[in-house]
């Protein structure tokens, strides 16, 4: 089965040179740390958890589609690790960007969210080395809905169009460079 192309960058930033498009992919991460660390110390430990799907998922993997660079993901990991007094409550974070394949076979967001320049989606996972089976969902970011409403106009639209790309390769790739980091 051929697959089609992917569309060409777009918007005012995606003729910019190499060296300009890895300076704005590494203030995105920059940026996406910082406001997420933000977030955990103003709605507290308990709040954000629940709000990421921690309380249900072992990763949450927030991803962003830039549409400027469309070979480039932006990635944060978001998991429980052991706090120094052992209980398992402190959030981790682990942000990056990094350019893949896979995403020239990704289904052009922009039909769907033309005023959109950035695209986010989450992915939760829980592997099976954890006891608990293998499961994972795809979720659009709770604070996206209401800008992405009109272009979606109903859930099993949202779904359809999730199921036409591996979003779990993607998210899975982000675990692997958090647990080389460490």
């Amino acid at each position: 089965m051929p697959t089609a192309q992917y569309p060409p960058d777009y918007g005012p930033h995606a003729n910019l040179n190499e060296e300009e498009k890895k300076k704005r992919l590494d203030a995105m991460v920059t940026i996406w740390q910082s406001d997420t660390e933000r977030r955990i110390e103003r709605e507290g430990y308990r709040s954000f958890i629940k709000a990421v799907g921690l309380d249900e998922y072992r990763y949450s993997v927030w991803l962003r589609f830039p549409e400027w660079e469309r070979s480039a993901v932006v990635g944060q990991v978001i998991t429980l690790q052991r706090s120094p007094g052992g209980s398992p409550e402190d959030p981790a974070l682990f942000s990056a960007w990094r350019r893949d394949p896979l995403l020239r076979t990704m289904p052009d967001w922009k039909v769907q969210l033309p005023n959109e320049n950035v695209f986010n989606i989450s992915v939760r996972i829980t592997p099976g080395g954890l006891g608990e089976g293998s499961k994972w969902v795809i979720v659009m970011p709770k604070e996206m809905i209401p800008r992405y409403r009109p272009a979606w106009p109903r859930q099993q639209d949202w779904v359809a169009w999730t199921r036409l790309f591996d979003w779990l390769s993607i998210g899975i790739g982000f675990i692997r460079m958090m647990l080389d980091s460490l």
